[in-house]
């Protein structure tokens, strides 16, 4: 851990923790397309993230921890981004929904709910999605 490491604000942490994440999905078919390098650039951009940390993440993002969430609405959003990877390419593969899986139990969803999250959140057309209908569809699955 590097000195600058030590004063980055949590907010900032978190961003990166799900930066890192967005890669690992991006990269979990070992490769990143085109469509996913630029979302990945895009939220980069949204969160501030140089491009020598850009860099390095695409590079090794496993080094990057998924950092849990405690509000229920940011994990649900975080979630929101994740499955946009997910769906680039309009074909999610299992390797990608295997990560993902991962990602969300790390995200700090209930472990038991897990599996019928990512399986209720994979059916939704993510591009034709608003974030509130999302939120409500996954709170929904979430439910004990």
């Amino acid at each position: 851990m590097g000195i600058s490491d030590l004063y980055m604000s949590i907010g900032l942490k978190r961003n990166i923790s799900h930066f890192a994440n967005m890669v690992k999905v991006a990269k979990s078919d070992d490769k990143i397309t085109h469509d996913e390098l630029e979302l990945l650039k895009k939220i980069a951009k949204a969160y501030n993230i140089s491009d020598k940390k850009f860099k390095k993440i695409i590079k090794d993002p496993e080094r990057i921890p998924t950092l849990a969430y405690l509000d229920c609405e940011e994990r649900i959003e975080r979630f929101y981004d994740l499955l946009k990877m997910v769906s680039i390419d309009h074909k999610p593969q299992v390797k990608e929904i295997s990560v993902l899986r991962r990602i969300t139990t790390g995200l700090a969803f209930p472990i038991h709910n897990v599996d019928k999250i990512v399986d209720v959140a994979i059916q939704i057309d993510i591009a034709n999605c608003d974030m509130e209908t999302f939120k409500k569809k996954i709170l929904k699955a979430n439910q004990f």
